[in-house]
């Protein structure tokens, strides 16, 4: 174990320098991290180096709660680095502690019974240069930060309090300085004289660093985003258990922005904001290009209180691809799946498989799929440039919902629909809306059972080629169809079914539908297969089998 005063401290040097040196991965000019390389495949590994030992207890710390012991535990950390790297451990106790910075090939380890205490003194955080909702700037240091390392872990099954209380107080007075004095959106810094100069710590915060490893902790009160990891590859994050206080601005659970080869898994989150949350940069800068984020699995975790259970943006300027989630619970969120964009962002979002997922007791929105974040102008055909997004290949599977004010949103851009979306095996036990869509291209409903309080259960607005597959509406409502068209062409309904009392399975509204097929639907003797409104006519169906 090495201490501060160790005799044979040139011993272990020589003996760690030998065996760290093959730990140590190299990053050679093609790394992805660089902006305009040529992106560089490597495996995310678990494994980290734990040749020797460090405990924070023998550089000064004290565990009494009151004690700041920044210092101490720094000087643990940066012994450990300049022998070549082991083990820095947290013993059982409570430390109070500013920002404290890793170095690479290095675990940090807060064992069971240790906490780490956020200093609720300002003074106590440097700032650094960092990012904070996608745009580069300074920002007060986090709890644990690292910047441009590898081969690093943050382990344990102890426990990191960030006393988030104070910042989120200071940051509502800043909100409402900046009100006052009529500061608009995200880029103008906070005015002299805020409570909080600069933007929140957050718990975890890693920057352009490779071979991560997050795992088994507790982390509570976060003064703003959890865990944040930026321009990262290979991050493993498992095990987690996040609690922030309810309705509480920016306390995200898990944020990966403009990252590679993500794996999130067995976590635990109830929090004030999103759960999870994969971003890449706020918009479209002249000059400015974001990395993507890419190549991202969530799978087996749970969701209490929180905006969403898992979801990517609305920060988006990178593009987010190859984005798996499976095998996840959101049980008291706002949402289940949130995924978000608005002009202005630009790029691609694409790739995006979400299967096994269960919700329930949602306050909003079973899954969103929205364009139109901050932007309510759903009308107006805008031109198409670089700042224009574009949402394409999407697919959910075996959902269960039960509880929420509506089941599924799909809405595109007028200048940008949809592309290429299916929802496939889909049980709405209870939801008080069902499944609408408006501009999109390429979307499938199949094997989808509705159960709504009001309005149809699935209802299409400027929607191209349109696929409604065996879907059933158990609950029959007076005057509802169980399915609403409008201005939709080359629309395929096929083997959908009624409640017994339903006035109409299909309606059609407008002039505008085209191309409509009706193929071995069932309906009883008192519903009728399909009806007509506001101008809409026959002519609309091409045929019925």
């Amino acid at each position: 174990m090495i201490k501060a005063n160790q005799a044979s401290r040139r011993d272990f040097v020589l003996g760690l320098a030998a065996s760290s040196a093959a730990l140590r991965p190299a990053v050679g000019p093609g790394s992805w991290l660089s902006p305009g390389r040529t992106a560089r495949v490597s495996s995310a590994s678990k494994q980290v180096p734990a040749n020797h030992v460090v405990n924070i207890l023998d550089f000064g710390a004290v565990g009494d709660g009151r004690t700041l012991c920044t210092s101490s535990i720094q000087a643990a950390i940066d012994a450990c680095a300049a022998a070549g790297g082991g083990k820095v451990f947290v013993a059982p106790g409570k430390y109070l502690t500013g920002p404290i910075f890793l170095k690479s090939n290095l675990e940090f380890e807060v064992l069971a019974g240790a906490t780490l205490l956020g200093s609720a003194n300002f003074a106590d955080y440097p700032t650094i240069p960092g990012w904070w909702e996608g745009l580069e700037r300074t920002v007060y240091a986090s709890m644990i930060t690292g910047t441009d390392v590898e081969n690093v872990a943050i382990t344990g099954q102890g426990t990191l309090d960030g006393q988030g209380a104070v910042w989120l107080d200071a940051w509502g007075k800043t909100e409402k300085l900046r009100k006052k004095l009529g500061l608009i959106g995200r880029e103008p810094e906070n005015p002299p004289g805020s409570a909080l100069p600069w933007p929140r710590p957050r718990m975890i915060n890693l920057y352009r660093s490779r071979k991560v490893l997050i795992s088994g902790l507790t982390i509570h009160d976060s003064p703003s985003w959890t865990v944040h990891p930026v321009l990262c590859e290979d991050v493993y994050i498992e095990g987690l258990t996040i609690i922030n206080p309810p309705h509480s601005w920016n306390t995200d659970g898990i944020d990966p922005e403009s990252c590679r080869n993500v794996r999130i898994s067995n976590c635990y989150i109830s929090t004030g904001d999103d759960c999870i949350m994969l971003k890449s940069g706020y918009k479209q800068i002249p000059g400015k290009p974001f990395l993507p984020s890419e190549n991202i699995v969530v799978t087996n975790c749970v969701f209490n209180a929180g905006g969403c259970g898992v979801g990517i943006g609305s920060e988006t300027a990178g593009g987010v691809r190859n984005v798996a989630i499976s095998n996840c619970v959101c049980d008291g969120t706002t949402c289940g799946l949130y995924f978000r964009t608005a002009r202005g962002r630009g790029n691609v979002v694409e790739n995006v498989s979400a299967v096994n997922v269960v919700m329930r007791n949602l306050e909003g929105t079973g899954i969103i799929f929205s364009m139109f974040y901050e932007d309510e102008d759903r009308s107006t055909l805008h031109s198409v440039d670089v700042r224009t997004p574009v949402f394409r290949n999407f697919h959910c599977s075996d959902i269960l919902l039960d509880g929420a004010e509506r089941a599924v949103v799909v809405e595109g851009l007028p200048e940008s629909p949809i592309q290429g979306l299916s929802l496939d095996n889909v049980f709405v036990k209870a939801a008080e809306k069902g499944i609408s869509c408006y501009q999109v291209h390429e979307f499938s409903v199949s094997n989808a059972v509705v159960h709504v309080n009001s309005g149809p259960s699935v209802q299409c607005k400027n929607a191209l080629d349109l696929e409604l597959i065996r879907v059933r509406a158990p609950k029959s409502q007076p005057n509802v169809p169980v399915i609403a068209l409008e201005n939709v062409h080359q629309a395929m309904v096929q083997s959908c079914s009624a409640a017994e009392s339903s006035p109409a399975l299909v309606q059609l509204r407008g002039d505008g539908n085209r191309d409509i097929t009706l193929a071995l639907n069932r309906v009883s003797k008192q519903t009728q297969e399909v009806v007509f409104a506001d101008g809409a006519s026959e002519q609309g169906v091409v045929r019925r089998i």
